[in-house]
This record gives C-alpha cells, structure tokens and sequence, in this order.
C-alpha cells in the first residue's frame, strides 16, 4: 500500500500514529440514533485489549478525547464505552462528563459491596450504568438494581430464550437493549418483547423493506436517478425532470451557490450546473440531495450512505479507484433501504455500470473490496479491514474528515431547506 500523500485537508485532520477508532449507533424504538458505542483497537495489533480491559478503556477514551476529539466522533449525543469492573474500583478518570458518556460495565463483574458502592456514587454524579451482554441471574440483581440500561447479546439465541429474559427484567427499572441484532424480524420480535434499544446492522439490510412497494413519489426520484446513471444520459431529459421538480431545483442552485463549491461564479440554470460540474459530479450531487428528502426512514441510513460514500471517496485512489466512483458505491450501498425496495429491483430501474452494481450486490471488485473494508471498520472488524487490504493509517484519517464533512452536508441541508446560509464550510467533494 502507497503511503498516502499530504494534502491541506490531511494536514488539518488529527495525527493518529497508532490508534483508531470506529462506531455502532444505539437506535431507540423509531429507529432514531440516540448515542454511539465507540470502538477501538490499536493500529500495531489486530487484536482487541481484552486480556487487559482497564488499559482498553483508558485507551478508547484518550482516542476519543485527544486523537479524534469526542464532539466529532459522536457530535451531541453521548458516547457509550465498555468499562471493567477494575477501572471502576481503581476510581481512575473518567474524562467525560455524565451527559455525554454512558457507562457499559463488561459482563463479568462480580457485584462486590466495593464495586456497588462505587457505581452507586458514579450515577448519584449523573452517570448511566448500563451493563454489557449480560444474562439474568439471582445473584446479579444488585447491579440490576443499579443500572438503567441492560444489554442483551440475541445472536444465537431462540425468541423464546430472548422473551425469558426480557421477563425476567420486567420487574427493575430498566431499559432493555438488543445487540446483534441483523434482521427485521429481529427488531420486531424485541420491540414486542419490550426493547427500547436497538444495536446491530439490521436497519442496513434489504429485508427490512422486503414485499413492499415504494411510495409514488419513489417512482420519480427513481426515474431521475435512472437517467443520471444511464450508459448515455440524456442531457436535456436530465434539465427536465430536474427542473419539473421545484424543491430538488432550488436546493440544487442552493447548494452550487453555496461555500461547499465555491464556484467562481454564481450558478443560475440547471443547465449552466451540467456545463459547470460535468456528469459525474452533478450526478452525485443531485442523488444527494433526492436521498436526503426520504425523510420517513432512520436518519441514521442517510448518514452511513454518506460516511460510506466519503470516506471511499477519499481512499479510493490507494486502490486505484476513481474517487467519484467510490462515491456512488458508498452512497448506494444502503439504496434499497432508503428506496424501500429490494436492492435487485432497484438495480432493474436503474442501470448503474456493472462494476457498480457488482460492489454493491456482490461485494466484488476493486470497488466491493474497497466497500466491504469500510462495512467491516464500521463493525469494528479490523481483522475484515486488513484482510482486503485497507491500510488503518490511511482510513481513521478518512474517517474523522467524513465525519466532519458528514455534520457540514448536514448543516447545508438544513440551511437549504430554510433558505438561510450555511453555518459550516465543508471542503469540496462531489
């Protein structure tokens, strides 16, 4: 792999030498993202610090604090760190304050008088005591007593077992949180068992629209989208559909006018827009923007189409990728969920070229590759990241620029959608 070369934005971006970072988000029952788990190994080791949990939790909150800075991992909402029984009863640091960190006590505390004594003093400070993989028993219902969240680990186990446990938690004041959960049915299940939180990659996943239909304004985001990915786009059916839309036309000369761009002159016409950007550009743009309208699913879809479309963005020239290419894949890897459609029926109304739709379906080529790494970071899977390989060093720095950048797309959209002027400058892409 090619050491990546220094550029401005780079050179803005946190030094992380030997550290890195990912995120899972905590979903309520909307599928609302209200918190982030951080995740963390080292760069010199494939290998999680589990044999020695006090340095592991000192290490992903140093991470979090000095070498990414805790806003831009998890913005406003609060970071949820696994903490061993021993960091707690050494009474070390804990650098962050009660509303923006939740306390995951790993499952193999022992609930000692010490050890209850001192949770009990860090949620009279403000603290939330949640506790990791844990599984009912007698003889733990002191830290029960003491939490206000339990997370249950459902991979492998039959909704009979999932539903003893829930009832068995029925009689504390908890709430309870489903982790691993991969599919629809999952959700569902949980949901009527009584989980209010929701962890896993379920809501990324094709089932979870399966047997539906799209909603009729679909169809027109669909023809649109179609004609900008078409072998030979027609230029001026483009400008029309386009241009009937009048929302999609105002944010489009919003945004090209705005400081994302900072064209040297004012954009006026969609037709100027196409002269100005090129095909390639323009299409990403305008895709964009039509997935930030489908505003009736999980925010938290639109937000990982973009860090997936950004961060491949900006290492897809290691891999001797187009950097525009890398954009579409990333932004179209959750296309099925956000559409509402099976990924296969969209891929029949819009004919993406076939190293596109093979990375996106199949995972297969420089591209696929390329995104399976990003899937695997996003899982904290370093083992899955090396194996294609994704070099670290190049990746957290790609990582912490799309979250910001992600927050500055963000702050556009709302500035569009007000008719005010954007708060943040996020740097050129699409």
């Amino acid at each position: 792999m090619v050491a990546p070369a220094k550029n401005d934005a780079q050179a803005q971006l946190p030094r992380i030498p030997q550290a890195n970072l990912a995120r899972q988000p905590i979903l309520d029952k909307q599928l609302k993202t209200v918190g982030y788990e951080l995740l963390f190994r080292g760069i010199e080791t494939d290998r999680a610090l589990f044999d020695d949990g006090t340095r592991a939790t000192s290490t992903v909150l140093t991470n979090a604090l000095s070498e990414f800075g805790l806003e831009t991992v998890v913005g406003t909402l609060p970071a949820w760190v696994n903490f061993s029984a021993q960091y707690i009863l050494d009474e070390l640091p804990i650098p962050i304050g009660p509303k923006s960190l939740v306390i995951e006590l790993l499952e193999d505390a022992v609930p000692t008088d010490e050890l209850l004594e001192r949770l009990k003093s860090l949620t009279k400070k403000g603290y939330r005591i949640a506790l990791d993989d844990f599984v009912y028993s007698d003889t733990l219902k002191p830290l029960i007593e003491i939490a206000q969240v339990v997370k249950v680990d459902i991979r492998g186990q039959t909704i009979e077992n999932i539903a003893q446990q829930a009832e068995a938690f029925k009689k504390f004041k908890v709430q309870l949180l489903a982790e691993k959960v991969e599919r629809v049915s999952e959700y569902e299940a949980c949901l009527k068992l009584g989980f209010t939180l929701f962890q896993g990659h379920f809501v990324c996943r094709p089932e979870l629209m399966r047997q539906k239909r799209p909603p009729a304004n679909r169809v027109a985001l669909v023809r649109l989208m179609s004609e900008l990915y078409a072998a030979e786009p027609n230029i001026n059916q483009i400008r029309e559909l386009v241009q009937l839309d009048v929302t999609l036309s105002y944010r489009l000369l919003k945004w090209l006018n705005s400081s994302l761009f900072a064209l040297p002159h004012p954009v006026e016409s969609i037709q100027q827009a196409l002269i100005m950007l090129g095909i390639n550009r323009l299409r990403n743009l305008v895709s964009l923007i039509v997935l930030a309208r489908i505003d009736d699913r999980p925010s938290i879809l639109f937000e990982t189409a973009l860090m997936r479309g950004r961060i491949g963005e900006k290492v897809a020239p290691h891999f001797g990728v187009a950097p525009d290419m890398m954009f579409t894949v990333g932004l179209f890897s959750v296309l099925d969920a956000l559409i509402g459609v099976p990924m296969e029926q969209v891929l029949e109304n819009m004919p993406l070229a076939q190293d596109i739709a093979l990375a996106i379906t199949q995972r297969e080529g420089p591209c696929g590759r390329l995104l399976a790494g990003i899937e695997a970071h996003e899982n904290g899977d370093w083992e899955g990241v090396q194996r294609v390989g994704l070099d670290l060093a190049v990746l957290s720095p790609a990582w912490v620029d799309a979250l910001v950048w992600v927050r500055g797309v963000r702050s556009m959209m709302t500035s569009a959608a007000a008719g005010g002027q954007p708060v943040r400058k996020p740097s050129p892409s699409i």
